[in-house]
């Protein structure tokens, strides 16, 4: 088969015969020893080609081997003889040798081996060819193109197929892979041999692994190897091993391997249905890791992702395995370098040295360094002289050499090995910046020189600039990801900021935005480098402002100072076909390695959604942490990801996900996730948080980890602690992170319920008090831990009865035990001073002290409570007197008595004497006696216990308390002087006196004594003995003493003696003090009433921050559940994955389509839309997610309101101008329901209770108006109290509209429209009542709502009013209609004002309209459209549907005559009268109740009501379903439904009994209403025993729905309906509506004003008569009262009056302009053409250019070429306003002024919203991002976009055109034309009046109705196709507001526009219609100049009105005009 490519290229060289053998040598023996070498050279050339002829010839195996073995001697002697080779078709020879070499062994030679000849031969080949190619460029590349990987395996195709030959020439390619024969038995002897042995191999020839030279061989190899046919799995596993072993030899190998498509072949076999074995699948697994670490292309991705997910919704293992290791991507796109190796860039300018500086970036990644010699990583050459160089050392320094300096610089900067470094060079000109260069590596300066500028730039080299070494011996392997030259030195703070960007940015710093190209990692080292720099420069902090600042608003760099920009996707390189230079060269061993990592295949296939979905259906644990690592991995390096992961709300989402997997989270799934969220788990002093959403949405989800396995738990809480405490980063997680997000609170929260076990207390306490002392501030801690220590330390007064039933999962029984272990940490925390400090200036200590002591304090409360005072005593000498004056030491006496125990009595202890209480040996000393009289105080009332207690127990514990506290005393009274002092105070001494004198009475008169009652009173003697001795107590009291004494001894000793040993008066003195025990007293009574105001105070205040703090639980909760509801209802995210289009379609999901409420042109709907109840539905139940929550209920009545707040420190507590630290307003947030659904930054103004009207349904929901933006919420009301609730939960009387069916379950939505695109509205009635309101907006939509009353009607067009004038109408407003060009622009203008138009109408608007009519400036359709509007009628409102009068008669004739009278309906009766029978029943009727006083009437039924409405449309949701409503649920007698046109007319028109209904809109507009295409089960009728299915229809319809409404339209606008129609207006809405005489007369119930319903009370007979409206109908409003003027028919009664020539008509008329219209260039085609309504012009736009639709200053730029960094440019005035980098714009549309769709090489649609702010000068206008939208799997070639129709229609290289809905940014439905490139669909076109779709690919053109139907198709691959351009290169619509003749203009590649219409003409008789293209005329373009031969192809059409302008590739735009 390769002799035919044998084409010997003899033009260069005249070949003799060929020589034989015996001549050559002859030749060789007689040399002429005077000739110079070049003799020999030529000797050798005319061997080579003679050798090569003869091979051509050779034909037995033998004398091939001798011809190939000269060859090879020939070309081992002189290099020269490759190219020869080259030249005489050498290389296909040996193709054809090798195809041929293999003989068919006989049957009987099938065992042989294969002989040695063979084998001989074949190496010869292979060598030959391994020494061709080997160094040799040329050879190479034409290896690669001419012969290629296809010729090359169908040449060996023989010698690989059999299993004698398979080794040995496996092994041969191996050796032409790596050029290196001693592989060249690697493959042989492995019969028999085991796995083990071929390792041992592998492992013995490890040192022959080389670099691979020639790829093509090892796919031909694995090809071979992997074979079907092949079955040696031995060998199998050896060449997977080799390759494997090969990419791990050298990263190059790893390029081009992975360059070779391997992927979906190993994945393949490792997902294969019979498992591999053991060790093959680990190779096989280990290679495909290797490859997918580099390289995965889009397509294989999607395949892995799908077989990721079985059917049964589980993942499969394997594949979970593999994209788990794939997504950890390490690899940008790259050259890898193996030197000698260089790229040359071109330069741009005239100099090659900017005068101004320069900078030069580069990331590079180095696999060696040189061993012995520098090598150029960079230099600047102009001429012969290097100017400028920058070198790597052996040392791995760098070297500076330029002309400006004799020596080289040495810069210090260690480059490491394997890892991508970023190296920027900043040279500044002048000497007047010092250092002048300086050395960043990864973004910190390492070294700075000062050095001259280097000089001497001449004129030199095209490509003045070198990166890399091309010199010859150069040895250094390494790769380079992007390059930059710019001509300014940037500042030092710039090379930081480019490195954070990382090497996968290619752009060109042209973005505002570049910060969000940053990855959460680099954000966050970025912010962390700033936040130390501000914390250095105190003084500069502007300066860092200003720097992040700047970084905020891009870098700053013009693209004009980019001198180069190197990087594999956006260089291009020189083509050498054609000389262009382009950017740059490869010069040497340069190698591109394109890696498109697994996570943007995975953006592009369907974002951060697919992996969310993989955790999502994730079933052990092992999976889990699979997904997890996916969705981190993917979103780790990917801004594109991360950026998607936020708009989808991905982190809630993640949480949510998990909290129903918390067991299966492992530990290796939870280090995943937190290492993504920034821990470091090898070196956690690094560790910080990177992203604060996802941290804030799970790591502070506290529910989620509290239900995990134990072991999680603790790490969880341990994290804290090393984030805040032990991470070198601590004060930036502080400060920067964690400061705004309440976390305090939060555990808090979590203290409060019963999420975690008991035993995880310590570890919660632990994670508290570390965030504690993080932020230690009164907002953070201090405030939120005291409130929450106030209302939990002690049980609330009123018992069980109290309001802590709240819910049950708040945890009350431990409540107490937490908030004393909370209490312990704080005490804790302040006995460090810095904290003690802090937490005293936020709030006054004493009397916190006393809040927190309560009146009743347990004892650790109590305990708690002292050493706090003990602390503060240490650190505060003023709180001793502070506390004085609170009371605070009067309060303790009082309270601390009930909480004394031995705790206590040491706490108390340590108050008394301070800290000198530790050291044992000093005398103790009393610091603040203030303490001894509470000490008393307990003493005696823990006496009086232990004598009064009725509880034996009580008795004996309070005993035992006692004695503890005698010891105590008596110790310490023995021991400290000071204490001895404190009894001078008489106070103190008497409390201990009548303590003792109360007991000593007691035991005194107790009938019996035991044993401890015995020894208290024996240590009270004790005590009391040495007190009186002491000389500090008055005489009086030492009396006293000495009198209980007595007695008590005498209780003691009753038989010893009564007297004492001890002599009182000796005790006593003589001498009494009475006066002082006075004054004592009265002391005591004053200080008792300020006791009792401070402790009501306290407990008053107390109380308040009990209800703040339940208010505050009772919010946390209630926000807690809204949030899970809220999360829970996002199930888009998933959905969109499963549709038609999405990643994991579903096959077996028929969709089932809706009416969609976008309005067309004339409030026509005829789009469907996805019947979304239909879609997978995810929701949970929100009451689920915190356990059974129950109401909390705050009852604020019981709550005192205290005048003045009890914290002031005075002493009166008087002072009432201080604040309350503690009590904070909690708000309770009424719009919590609907706060998500606003758009970001948006208020509410205003929230009212509606009923949205859809047919007959209301659903009640809420209009709110934002500060922005205008809502309507279905299914939420407003309660009394102005909270919003679901409807569900409310009372009827909030939403019931009367008569309205109200439903609850049906399609809830929320709709939301930006205040500027409220168009109009205007006031509507509702059965009859006057309350509701239609608001129409510019996206196409309108909104039918009822209020409940007139008064708030009033007050929402009140708002609605301000709204419109406040943003003024848009400048295309109807005056405009009255202009001469766009008089020409007829229906497409008239269209797109049509919603306008129809809107606001009043009555000199009506008259305008009734003109244009008669004049024929609008159509029939049009104004009874205008007509319906202006009465009131509307598509929203089923019971005033618009009406439509049946205009046509004949439903029985095959063909339908529109010339005859006879056809139409009489229009000057309604359908009651049409025959005579019919008119004497009517009349009968009218007289009989006018005879017996009623009011008459002739039919008891109406022309149009809801129930008709829902009859016709039966076979289209929604009105399916309301129709069932209408009917009480179940469908009509089958008889009775809608099933024949000619029968329902006939019921109509004819028969007595049958009814009088008139037409809808559909009958004109929706085919779609006829079919059944839901497959509805309507019963059979009885009449016939038919299947009720699609509506029959008239013959001449030739049973298609389509033709049907085009013949009907066709009727409704000929001329007999124009001269009748205004009859049929009187009839309906004119003078003869209710007239008598004209048989008009309806149900009085029908007329407006006959029935308010408001006036019903009983709700019985409220019912049946909305019943009867519902039934009788309402007849419209009354708008003429005279008769309707007639329509003028003079002249072409299809074009307005005046215009003699229409397109349509007269297209044979047209011609084109002489001269162009406008011109771009003979090299910029045009692509499009914009209609410029004002400025009256039609401007054409150059591929990659558009300007905005009447405004033509304004445009988008984007490069769609290959080598695009996809940025898109705003353009305003020829000056940039904003630069979208990584936009990936391909083609682009504006479907308004403020809306741009983008199709992108990505795949995407992007719809984007162009704000305009003037009042910013730099940037006037600016694209915000509003829609991603994904469906396609190929580039978007070419997009449309229809605003009308609110329609976005995109075509795209896979073959299809997709159709997305414009206003809601998601899918609808594809239209295919096929597989492949011929089918990429390159045209679209959508006709703005039918909303008919056009779209065209090489191989069809096709036509589609608005629902993607297919109309005709025309097959294009017959049409002589040009190479360049496809058979149809331009497409537009003629657009008419109505056409008799519709009309579409293709442009061609030979400079043709044919005008084509489609019919049904020529469908034979009795068959369905089939619709054709028809072509009418084809118009030829003018050729400019005489000489020209080609013709110009034609890219651009546009009708405009009735003239039709085209662009040309020439650049020109032409117009052609009709005659005038």
């Amino acid at each position: 088969m390769f002799r035919t490519l044998l084409t010997p290229l003899s033009a260069r060289f005249s070949l003799p015969s060929p020589l034989s053998p015996r001549q050559s040598t002859e030749a060789f023996e007689e040399p002429d020893e005077l000739d110079p070498e070049d003799f020999a050279r030529d000797v050798l050339v005319e061997l080579m080609r003679n050798a090569t002829e003869r091979l051509k010839t050779a034909d037995s195996l033998s004398e091939r081997i001798e011809v190939l073995t000269e060859i090879h001697k020939i070309m081992l002697q002189d290099a020269c003889t490759k190219d020869v080779f080259r030249e005489m078709d050498g290389f296909l020879v040996l193709m054809s040798v090798l195809s041929t070499i293999h003989p068919t062994f006989t049957k009987e030679a099938r065992e042989e081996a294969a002989s040695s000849e063979l084998l001989e031969a074949t190496r010869l080949v292979f060598v030959i060819l391994s020494e061709a190619l080997h160094k040799h460029n040329e050879n190479a590349a034409y290896f690669k193109t001419a012969v290629g990987h296809e010729s090359f395996a169908q040449a060996t195709l023989a010698l690989v197929s059999d299993a004698r030959t398979i080794k040995q020439t496996v092994s041969f390619l191996t050796c032409l892979a790596l050029h290196n024969f001693a592989w060249s038995r690697f493959f042989l002897h492995i019969t028999g041999a085991n796995y083990a042995a071929v390792d041992a191999k592998f492992q013995e020839f490890s040192t022959q692994l080389g670099l691979i030279h020639v790829p093509e061989a090892l796919l031909v190899l694995y090809d071979a190897v992997t074979r079907s046919t092949q079955e040696n799995a031995l060998l199998r596993y050896m060449g997977t091993k080799l390759l494997e072993r090969l990419t791990l030899h050298k990263h190059r190998n790893q390029c081009v391997l992975s360059s070779l498509g391997l992927e979906r072949s190993l994945f393949e076999r490792l997902c294969s249905p019979k498992p591999l074995v053991q060790q093959e699948r680990k190779v096989v697994q280990k290679l495909l890791r290797r490859l997918l670490d580099h390289n995965v292309r889009t397509e294989d991705a999607r395949l892995m992702f799908q077989r990721v997910i079985r059917k049964d919704d589980t993942l499969d293992p394997d594949v979970l395995e593999v994209l788990r290791a794939g997504m950890k991507v390490r690899w940008p796109e790259h050259f890898s370098l193996e030197s000698p190796a260089a790229i040359r860039l071109t330069k741009t300018g005239t100099r090659a040295l900017p005068s101004t500086g320069f900078t030069f970036l580069i990331w590079l990644w180095i696999e060696q360094v040189p061993r012995d010699k520098k090598h150029n990583v960079f230099s600047i050459v102009s001429g012969e002289r290097t100017l400028f160089s920058l070198k790597l050392r052996p040392d791995g320094l760098l070297d500076c050499e330029s002309t400006g300096n004799k020596e080289p610089a040495v810069l210090k900067a260690s480059l490491a090995k394997g890892r991508w470094t970023h190296v920027a060079l900043v040279h500044h000109p002048h000497r007047g910046s010092k250092p002048t260069i300086r050395l960043f590596v990864d973004g910190y300066m390492v070294d700075s020189v000062n050095w001259q500028y280097p000089r001497g730039d001449t004129n030199g080299t095209d490509r003045p600039y070198t990166v890399g070494d091309s010199s010859s011996d150069a040895c250094l392997n390494w790769c380079l990801a992007s390059a930059y030259l710019i001509s300014l030195p940037l500042s030092d703070e710039l090379p930081r900021f480019i490195h954070d960007l990382g090497p996968r940015y290619v752009g060109r710093f042209q973005a505002a935005d570049l910060i969000r190209f940053l990855t959460y990692e680099a954000a966050t080292a970025l912010n962390i480098h700033l936040y130390a720099r501000a914390e250095q420069s105190r003084g500069s902090a502007s300066e860092v402002k200003s720097l992040i600042n700047s970084f905020k608003n891009g870098v700053g760099l013009s693209e004009a100072n980019i001198v180069f920009a190197l990087s594999p996707a956006t260089t291009r390189f020189e083509d050498k076909s054609t000389g262009e230079l382009n950017d740059a060269t490869m010069d040497g061993d340069v190698f591109v390695a394109r890696c498109n990592g697994l996570d943007l295949a995975m953006w592009e296939i369907g974002g951060a959604a697919v992996s969310l979905r993989l955790v999502q259906l994730a079933n052990n644990p092992h999976e889990v942490s699979r997904a997890l690592g996916i969705l981190t991995d993917g979103l780790r390096n990917s801004w594109q990801n991360s950026e998607d992961m936020e708009r989808l709300q991905g982190y809630d989402i993640l949480a949510e996900i998990l909290r129903k997997k918390c067991q299966l989270i492992n530990m290796t799934g939870f280090e995943t996730l937190f290492e993504f969220l920034g821990m470091n788990f090898k070196s956690p002093d690094h560790s910080t948080i990177v992203n604060t959403t996802a941290y804030r949405a799970i790591a502070l989800d506290f529910q989620l980890w509290s239900r995990t396995r134990q072991e999680i738990q603790l790490v969880h809480l341990e994290h804290f602690s090393t984030l805040l405490d032990s991470s070198r980063h601590k004060r930036f997680n502080v400060k920067q992170r964690m400061g705004k997000m309440g976390v305090v609170r939060k555990l808090l929260f979590v203290l409060q319920t019963d999420w975690y076990t008991p035993d995880m207390l310590p570890f919660l306490l632990d994670a508290l008090r570390i965030v504690a002392e993080a932020n230690f501030s009164i907002d953070d801690a201090i405030r939120p831990i005291v409130s929450y220590l106030a209302a939990n330390l002690h049980e609330t007064s009123n018992g069980a009865s109290s309001p802590r039933s709240i819910m049950s999962r708040i945890d009350h029984l431990n409540a107490q035990y937490k908030a004393e272990q909370v209490f312990k940490m704080l005490v804790s925390i302040l006995d460090n001073p810095t904290m003690f400090n802090k937490f005293t200036a936020a709030l006054p200590l004493t009397r916190i002290c006393l809040l927190l002591l309560g009146d009743r304090p347990s004892s650790t409360t109590a305990t708690l409570v002292l050493r706090l005072i003990s602390i503060a005593l240490g650190m505060s000498t003023s709180f001793n007197r502070k506390f004085e004056l609170v009371s605070g030491w009067n309060v303790l006496k009082l309270v601390l008595p009930y909480g004394w125990d031995s705790q206590v009595q040491d706490a108390t202890f340590d108050v008394l004497l301070g800290r000198s209480r530790d050291k044992r040996e000093i005398v103790p000393t009393v610091v603040c006696p203030h303490i001894v009289p509470a000490i008393f105080a307990s003493l005696k009332m823990a006496l009086d216990s232990s004598r009064v207690s009725e509880d034996p127990e009580v008795r004996a514990t309070s005993t035992t308390t006692v004695e503890h506290l005698l010891e105590a005393l008596i110790d310490i009274h023995s021991s400290s002087p000071t204490f001895r002092e404190v009894f001078r105070s008489n106070a103190v001494t008497q409390s201990f006196i009548d303590a003792y004198k109360m007991f000593a009475t007691s035991v005194a008169h107790a009938a019996e004594i035991d044993q401890g009652t015995v020894r208290v009173l024996e240590k009270m003697s004790h005590l009391g003995l040495s007190i009186a001795l002491d000389n500090a107590v008055a005489v009086t009291q030492k009396q006293e003493i000495m009198d209980v004494l007595q007695a008590a001894e005498a209780v003691l000793n009753p038989r010893a003696s009564q007297e004492t040993s001890i002599d009182p008066s000796a005790v006593v003195g003589t001498k009494a003090r009475r006066r002082r025990m006075a004054s004592v007293r009265l002391s005591m009574q004053l200080g008792e009433s300020a006791v009792k105001r401070s402790i009501i105070r306290i407990r008053e205040w107390r109380k308040s921050v009990i209800v703040t703090e339940k208010k505050r639980l009772r919010k946390m909760i209630l926000d807690l559940r809204e949030h899970h509801r809220q999360v829970a209802s996002l199930t888009e995210w998933s959905t969109v994955l499963t549709t038609e289009r999405g990643l994991w379609a579903k096959s077996d999901l028929v969709p089932r389509w809706r009416l969609d409420e976008t309005e067309g042109p004339y409030r026509v709907r005829k789009r469907l839309e996805h019947d979304e109840e239909e879609l997978p539905c995810s929701k949970v139940d929100p009451n689920q997610t915190i356990g059974d929550v129950q109401e909390l209920d705050v009852d604020a009545r019981s709550i005192t309101q205290i005048e003045v707040p009890p914290w002031s420190e005075s002493y009166e507590l008087s002072s009432t101008d201080v604040d309350d630290q503690l009590g904070e307003e909690i708000v309770d947030d009424k719009h919590r329901r609907v706060r998500h659904e606003l758009e970001p930054g948006d208020v509410i103004d205003a929230v009212k209770t509606v009923a949205r009207i859809s047919g007959v349904d209301s659903a009640p929901g809420l209009l709110i108006f934002g500060r922005s933006h205008l809502y309507i919420l279905d299914g939420l009301v407003e309660n009394d109290d102005g909270e919003v609730i679901d409807a569900h939960d409310a009372p009827r009387k909030l939403f019931f509209v009367p008569g309205s069916i109200v439903d609850l379950n049906g399609h809830q939505r929320a709709q939301r429209w930006p205040h500027d695109q409220i168009m109009s509205f205007s006031d509507r009635t509702f059965l009859f009542r006057d309350v509701a309101l239609e608001i129409y907006f510019r996206d196409s939509r309108s909104l039918l709502v009822v209020f409940l009353d007139r008064k708030q009607r009033h007050e929402i067009t009140g708002r609605l009013n301000s709204i419109i004038t406040r943003l003024g109408g848009d400048p295309l407003t109807p005056g405009l209609l009255k202009s001469p060009f766009v008089g020409r622009l007829s229906a497409k203008v008239s269209s797109a004002f049509s919603a306008k138009v129809l809107s606001g109408f009043n009555q000199d608007e009506l008259s305008i309209a009734q003109r244009k009519w008669q004049s024929r400036e609008i159509s029939n359709f049009t104004y009874l459209s205008i007509l319906n509007q202006v009465s009131g009628r509307t598509p929203s409102d089923a019971t005033q549907y618009p009406v439509f009068p049946w205009v046509l008669s004949d439903y029985t004739s095959s063909a339908l005559d529109l010339s005859s009278h006879k056809t139409f309906r009489d229009l000057s009766l309604p359908m009651g009268a049409l025959t005579p029978a019919r008119q004497e029943a009517a009349r009968s009727r009218y007289e009989s109740l006018m005879s017996v006083g009623e009011k008459p009437f002739h039919y008891g039924t109406h022309f149009s009501s809801s129930m008709i409405v829902c009859h016709f449309l039966i076979r289209l949701e929604p009105f399916t379903h309301m129709f069932k409503t209408l009917q009480g649920g179940d469908w009509d007698l089958p008889d009775r439904l809608f099933s024949d046109i000619r029968r329902a007319y006939t019921s109509a028109s004819q028969d007595i009994r049958g009814d009088v209904r008139e037409l809808i809109p559909e009958f004109y507009s929706c085919p779609e209403f006829l079919e059944n295409s839901a497959n509805l089960d309507f019963g059979v009728q009885q009449s016939s025993g038919e299947r009720i299915h699609d509506v029959k229809l008239p013959p001449w319809a030739k049973q298609d729905p389509l033709l049907f409404i085009t013949l009907n339209r066709k009727a409704l606008e000929s001329d007999y309906v124009s001269e009748h129609l205004p009859q049929w207006i009187d009839l309906i809405w004119g003078c003869k509506q209710g007239d008598p005489e004209s048989y008009n007369v309806f149900h009085p119930l029908s007329y407006e004003g006959a029935i308010d319903l408001d006036a019903i009370t009983d709700e019985l007979e409220r019912e049946a008569t909305v019943g009867i409206i519902h039934n009788f109908g309402q007849t419209p409003r009354k708008i003429f009262s005279t008769p309707h003027p007639p329509r003028n028919m003079h002249g072409n009664s299809s074009l307005p009056l005046g215009i003699i020539y229409g397109i349509a008509e007269d297209y044979h008329l047209l011609t084109q302009t002489a001269k162009p219209m406008k011109e771009l260039g003979s090299d910029q085609p045009v692509r499009e053409l914009v209609l410029d309504i004002i400025g009256q012009q039609v401007v054409p736009c150059p591929d990659g250019m558009l300007c905005v639709p009447s405004r033509p200053h304004e445009a988008v730029l984007w490069d769609s070429s290959v080598s695009s960094t996809g940025a898109l440019q705003v353009v305003v005035d020829r000056k940039i306003s904003q630069v979208v980098e990584s936009a990936f714009c391909s083609c682009a549309a504006f479907a308004d002024v403020e809306t741009l769709v983008t199709g992108s090489t990505d795949n995407m649609v992007r719809l984007w919203h162009v704000a305009r702010n003037d009042r910013n000068r730099e940037q006037p206008i600016a694209l915000q991002l509003t829609n991603l939208m994904r469906g396609h799997t190929a580039r978007v070639s070419c997009i449309t976009a229809s605003r009308n129709w609110a329609l976005i229609v995109s075509g795209s290289k896979d073959g299809s055109a997709a159709l997305w809905d414009l206003n809601r940014g998601v899918y609808i439905r594809s239209i295919w034309h096929g597989p492949g490139e011929a089918y990429e669909v390159h045209l679209t076109a959508v006709n703005e009046s039918t909303g008919y779709i056009a779209t065209c690919s090489r191989h069809r053109l096709w036509l589609h109705t608005i629902n993607a139907r297919p109309i005709a198709s025309l097959d294009l691959t017959d049409v002589a196709p040009s190479p360049i351009y496809p058979p149809i290169t331009s497409l537009a619509f003629l657009e008419r507001d109505y056409s008799q003749t519709d009309l579409m203009a293709t442009g061609g590649p030979d400079g043709t526009i044919t005008f084509r219409t489609w019919n049904t003409d020529s469908t034979p008789e009795g068959e369905k219609a089939r619709w054709e293209f028809v072509s009418l005329k084809t118009l030829k373009v003018k050729t400019e100049g005489r000489f020209r031969a080609s013709t110009p192809c034609v890219t651009a059409l546009r009708f405009v009105g009735e003239s039709l302008f085209h662009g040309e590739d020439t650049g020109k735009l032409y117009g052609w005009e009709l005659p005038d």
